[in-house]
Parts: C-alpha cells; sequence; structure tokens
C-alpha cells in the first residue's frame, strides 16, 4: 500500500512538470510571436486628441482655413465586439470581433455614441483628424500607397479588413483607418442627406481622399458603412 502511493506520487510530479514546461512554452511563444504582442497591447477603446487650432479644410481648388476646438476621436472604427456591448442582438461571423461594425444607420451609429457618452463628428472634426492641418490628400501624404488603405485595389476578398491592419495609413495625429475599409457616418448633413467620410474596400483610391464624401439618407445600412465617435476637449 505505501509503495502504490510512492508510485503515485512519483507520477503525479511528473505530470506536473510536464504541464508547467508546456505552459512555459506556450507563454514563450506567445511572447515572441510580434502579432500576438500588438494584439495584446492594442486598446481598442482609445481616443486620440485632437488639439485646438485652424486647419485646411476641402477640396482642392476650394480649400478653406477652419479653426476647431480641442476635442478627441476613437483611434480605430468601431468593431463588431464593441458593438455588440451596447447592442445584445447584434452578431458578427466567428473572427471578426474587430472587424469594422457594418450595417448600421445614422440613427445606430448615434445610439452606441450617446450610450458611451460621445457623439459622431462633423465633417471637419473628421478631416482634420485624417488630414492634419497641411491639407494632404491621403492620410499619410500626397500620393496613393496601396499597402496603407484598404481600398478596390486592395481588398482581394470584397470584405473590409480588421481595423488597425494598415499601420502605414496613420493620420498625423496616428488616427487609423481613416482612408478605405468602411465609410464613417458623420453628424453633418447636405441638405436632407448625411455626409459619410473616408472611401472603403468597395471604391477605388479616389475615394479614399480626405476630402471625398458620400451621401445617405439616415435610415440607409451598408456592409461597407461604419463609423466611428468623438467627445468635445482633450
Amino acid at each position: 500500500m505505501k509503495k502504490r502511493l510512492m508510485g503515485n506520487k512519483a507520477v503525479l510530479g511528473l505530470l506536473t512538470i510536464l504541464i508547467a514546461g508546456m505552459s512555459v512554452t506556450k507563454a514563450s511563444e506567445a511572447s515572441d510571436n510580434p502579432s500576438t504582442k500588438k494584439e495584446t497591447a492594442r486598446n481598442y477603446d482609445e481616443m486620440v486628441v485632437i488639439p485646438a487650432g485652424k486647419f485646411i479644410f476641402g477640396k482642392p481648388g476650394a480649400t478653406k482655413e477652419i479653426s476647431l476646438p480641442a476635442y478627441s476621436i476613437d483611434k480605430y472604427e468601431v468593431t463588431n465586439r464593441q458593438y455588440a456591448k451596447f447592442n445584445l442582438d447584434h452578431r458578427y461571423e466567428p473572427g471578426k470581433a474587430n472587424f469594422p461594425v457594418t450595417m448600421v444607420s445614422l440613427m445606430d451609429a448615434n445610439a452606441h455614441c450617446e450610450a458611451l457618452d460621445k457623439r459622431l463628428p462633423t465633417e471637419q472634426e473628421w478631416e482634420k483628424a485624417a488630414r492634419g492641418t497641411d491639407g494632404r490628400v491621403y492620410p499619410w501624404g500626397n500620393e496613393f500607397n496601396k499597402i496603407a488603405c484598404i481600398t478596390s485595389e486592395t481588398a482581394t476578398e470584397g470584405q473590409p479588413a480588421a481595423v488597425g491592419s494598415c499601420e502605414k495609413g496613420n493620420s498625423p495625429y496616428g488616427v487609423m483607418d481613416m482612408a478605405g475599409n468602411v465609410w464613417e457616418w458623420t453628424s453633418s448633413w447636405d441638405e436632407r442627406y448625411s455626409i459619410l467620410k473616408g472611401g472603403s474596400f468597395f471604391e477605388d483610391k479616389d475615394y479614399a481622399t480626405v476630402f471625398s464624401s458620400l451621401l445617405s439618407i439616415p435610415d440607409d445600412a451598408k456592409d461597407y458603412v461604419g463609423f466611428r465617435c468623438v467627445k468635445a476637449g482633450k
């Protein structure tokens, strides 16, 4: 009886060592994997402060200088996972938790922002966050760069990518996905139409410029339309 207990202890001890070894190996693999590091470090709720001041607004040939007070804007487009926290009936495909939420109307987007004590950006706020103060054409500069955004030139699967996928496409303030991926609702209007900004995976580079816009009826919902939120101040 005593020998049997000793044998069981030996087996348990060996199992403990093996399990501990496997845990250390997995931890080591995770720490050595750059994509795992980035995913762990990324904060999808992060906001970026846009300082008060002037910037160049509008299309080439019709630009004007506008001054805005300071505000904060979501660094990333609102994701499926974020949207589902406040919209319990929202469903999305496995593996797409961090893809931009789509098929949301202007009212849906407004309601989500308000639940977080935020709001949708105006067209001017959106554009300043995307282009900075120097009147550039794209968030990263004046020349199109297909690896800096998700447009019809690069969206081979005909769908958006996970938010923050194109690190070379960040704006002068560090805001992501402001060219391509999905169009974004704003709180601005052109007569009875709501103004959207940013282009999408569905359109080409000409629609991904910071001054491009899309007009839509407010209750429309498309698979190429999403949003991000802002709040006043820093």
